[in-house]
């Protein structure tokens, strides 16, 4: 809130609408309480809008919240103008601030028996509604836990705050953390203990949901380095294509595909009369064969589908391919005619996600457009 310099002998003023907004309570019920109880009044200058002071706002979210607990205005207005000296927070307060708290809480006395003197409102972990009284020994898991680790710990010790895991308190399959700290011994009482839940469903959830962003953010960083690499490749490729023909661009690359691709092995297919004829590969582990198309469903459907794709061990082999290793078969065509398949293997088999597929079909275009030119060179020879 900007301080505003429009000030009178009773403190700072703010305009009605700012009032309303701060203390919950809106400018025409406002006015109802002005005019039935004279409470809260607001400066005015002459004619000029409705001002309260700053100094009126605690006393009238008193009396609302009082109103909302069914306290008569009139006796709740009363109640709100008695303000001690030295303003304290009643014990009752402070019980209702723990029972309330959106969490277990737990007084426990010890050394032995562990019992709970005490557990506030969330914590229903216990048979019956007051777990007050029963010992933290009855309950399965106990015996042997962190939990009664931590809690003999500060008994016996001058340990500080300590934290333990446990199975949570509803009973539940989850697991909870809490925050456990010696108390202050007075006469006539025993050593207790407080245990606070500090490990609720919405923090785990929250964690994992922060967990869940870090994985893709990382997926993310490890897609864009790879689309770098990709795209950098694809443009030296194009540089080649436009600069060297024949045998000698389709061997470099292969070569440069297998550099780049870390693949084990790469090798250009010619298709002629239905059959796929491989001559060497960069690794020479490829090769030389003629493969007949329709004597492989997959490679059939690869063909057809024009798209890149895994092959099967016994049509990765009619290439040369050996056993063990993985063959990725990538279909070159232009304009709806099949002039080739680039023929890539692996160690280890990947997913072909968007990236890869753009980056290959970048690459079969690439060589689809070399192969068309250099026959049509040695047609036109003819």
């Amino acid at each position: 809130m900007r301080y505003n310099p429009r000030v009178d002998k009773s403190g700072q003023t703010i305009a009605a609408t700012e009032f309303a907004s701060l203390t919950g309570v809106s400018r025409e019920r406002l006015r109802t309480w002005e005019r039935r109880f004279g409470f809260p009044l607001p400066r005015r200058s002459g004619d000029g809008p409705r001002r309260y002071a700053l100094t009126d706002a605690a006393r009238v979210v008193a009396v609302r919240r009082a109103a909302e607990q069914g306290v008569p205005l009139a006796r709740a207005i009363e109640a709100s103008g008695v303000v001690a000296e030295t303003p304290a927070v009643a014990d009752a307060t402070l019980a209702a601030v723990v029972e309330h708290a959106p969490t277990p809480t737990l007084i426990v006395a010890g050394p032995t028996p562990l019992q709970v003197l005490w557990a506030n409102g969330p914590l229903r972990a216990f048979p019956a509604d007051d777990a007050a009284g029963q010992p933290l020994d009855g309950l399965p898991w106990f015996a042997g836990s962190d939990l009664e680790r931590t809690l003999k710990t500060l008994f016996s010790s001058n340990a500080p705050a300590l934290e333990c895991a446990h199975p949570a308190w509803n009973g539940g399959s989850d697991r909870a953390r809490s925050l456990a700290w010696r108390l202050p011994i007075r006469d006539g009482e025993p050593p207790t203990v407080a245990l606070v839940g500090i490990d609720r469903a919405q923090d785990r959830r929250t964690r994992r949901e922060l967990v869940e962003t870090r994985r893709e953010l990382r997926a993310l960083r490890r897609r864009e380095q790879r689309q770098e690499r990709w795209l950098a490749l694809a443009a030296a490729l194009a540089e080649r294509f436009q600069h060297e023909a024949g045998d000698a661009v389709l061997a470099t690359t292969a070569d440069t595909l297998v550099r780049r691709l870390s693949a084990v092995d790469a090798g250009i297919a010619v298709y002629m009369a239905g059959e796929l004829a491989l001559g060497s590969s960069s690794r020479a582990l490829l090769g030389p064969r003629m493969v007949t198309v329709t004597g492989y469903a997959d490679l059939t459907a690869l063909m057809q589908a024009g798209q890149p794709g895994w092959l099967s061990p016994a049509a990765g082999g009619a290439f040369g391919a050996p056993g063990g290793l993985h063959s990725l078969a990538v279909p070159i065509t232009v304009v709806g005619e099949t002039l080739g398949m680039l023929l890539l293997v692996f160690d280890e088999p990947t997913e072909l996600d968007d990236d890869a597929r753009q980056l290959l079909t970048v690459v079969s275009a690439g060589l689809g457009f070399t192969l068309l030119r250099d026959r049509l060179v040695e047609s036109s020879k003819g």
